[in-house]
């Protein structure tokens, strides 16, 4: 029997993101790639994706629409049913989407999805559709009373198919894409029954200026720690519950909680690992216990309770010298002109050194010349192989839409 999410609307919605994620990579700054306003507007997901129909028109060459369509292979997994040779016989965006379903109904064990390499390296991390739909009927049970998903994150990444897509599909209630609105607009267009999909910095747009939303409609945020000011913010515009859940690329979601200062609790098909305080073990429907590494240091308060202490520190080679960027980091914040610092590994083509990214501190009369007084400044505090080799100032440290740090060299 065909799932829900596995429908016209739904997967034309998915592929419209993938593909205007992917064009956008390998062309910045290429006109004709937009998503419409209502792309996600009807029931369950349904509505016309917001690209043009011929996919080679997009201005692609050769090599890349191959990158493209291996990008839609690799995620969808057409290569299981041989169909993957399909896109390249039509390159319509409705072919596309009718073989991603044809090939969906022959084989529907896996979907893989890329990080956004803010960490590190973007990787393919692949995940069992059985795990999905193990967390989704969780959350489907949680949330089954809300009448409609208002979503302000983009559908090819694990948090927005899980959210954006099988969620709604289970529920069977419509999806309206808030990507092209006024955060603050859509906290007071919201209307009771309303389940709104979104991150940190959206939430934080949304509730800079006062704003009060209707009676019973309720947040999910993801993708990085929702800060408490921006959770007493939303508390006080009258959402009825906020819910955070905590996962990554690599696992989907671990843990959700409800208050800022609460410990996140084991979603219900993960147990802790009693031999580790770094691994968890998820369980199928047939009891199998798969092992994964926690993507982040944890303090455990019971066996189901654990508060996350932040990303772990991953050491990086300069010139076959471990280094700790985050080290870095807090040391360049120690200077007294400096509000904020994010610190890089250089490509090889830009050297292989660390770079960092400053953000002038109010006491920082001249940010011109900052960089020249905190190459001497670090000069004194660092070894060779940890000190920044370019030093980039700007306002605010760089962030993708999603609110998580990203390469300022790369926007």
């Amino acid at each position: 029997m065909s799932k829900p999410w596995w429908a016209p609307a739904p997967v034309s919605r998915l592929l419209s993101d993938l593909i205007t994620a992917e064009v956008s990579r390998l062309r910045p700054g290429l006109l004709g790639v937009r998503r419409a306003p209502d792309a996600c507007q009807g029931r369950g997901g349904q509505g016309g994706a917001g690209l043009h129909s011929d996919l080679g028109a997009l201005g692609l060459d050769s090599l890349e629409f191959l990158d493209l369509a291996t990008a839609v292979v690799v995620q969808f997994h057409l290569h299981e049913t041989g169909l993957d040779d399909a896109l390249m016989a039509d390159a319509r965006l409705d072919h596309w989407v009718e073989t991603i379903l044809r090939s969906r109904a022959r084989w529907d064990e896996a979907i893989s999805f890329q990080t956004s390499g803010s960490t590190g390296r973007p990787k393919i991390c692949t995940h069992r559709m059985a795990f999905l739909e193990q967390e989704i009927a969780f959350f489907a049970d949680r949330l089954h009373d809300r009448r409609r998903l208002l979503c302000a994150v983009p559908s090819h990444h694990i948090y927005g198919f899980l959210f954006s897509v099988m969620l709604p599909a289970t529920l069977g209630i419509p999806v309206i894409d808030l990507r092209d609105a006024l955060p603050g607009s859509v906290l007071r267009q919201a209307q009771p029954g309303d389940l709104l999909i979104g991150h940190p910095t959206f939430f934080d747009l949304a509730t800079r200026g006062p704003v009060s939303v209707a009676a019973d409609i309720v947040a999910v945020s993801s993708t990085a720690p929702c800060p408490e000011p921006v959770w007493r913010r939303l508390g006080e515009s009258g959402f009825a519950a906020i819910i955070e859940v905590y996962g990554a690329s690599e696992t989907a979601g671990i843990g959700e909680r409800t208050a800022p200062d609460a410990p996140f609790r084991l979603l219900p098909q993960w147990l802790r690992d009693s031999s580790s305080n770094t691994r968890i073990a998820r369980l199928s429907a047939v009891g199998e216990a798969v092992l994964t590494e926690l993507p982040d240091q944890v303090q455990w308060v019971d066996d189901d309770r654990f508060h996350v202490l932040g990303r772990r520190d991953g050491a990086v080679q300069v010139g076959g010298i471990n280094v700790f960027p985050r080290r870095v980091e807090r040391c360049i914040r120690e200077h007294p002109e400096v509000a904020d610092a994010l610190v890089r590994l250089a490509s090889a083509e830009q050297g292989g050194r660390l770079k960092a990214f400053v953000v002038p501190g109010a006491g920082c009369a001249d940010p011109q010349h900052l960089p020249e007084r905190l190459h001497a400044w670090l000069a004194e505090r660092l070894a060779p192989a940890e000190r920044p080799r370019t030093i980039t100032v700007g306002a605010q440290l760089p962030r993708t839409r999603l609110g998580k740090s990203t390469d300022w060299d790369l926007q």
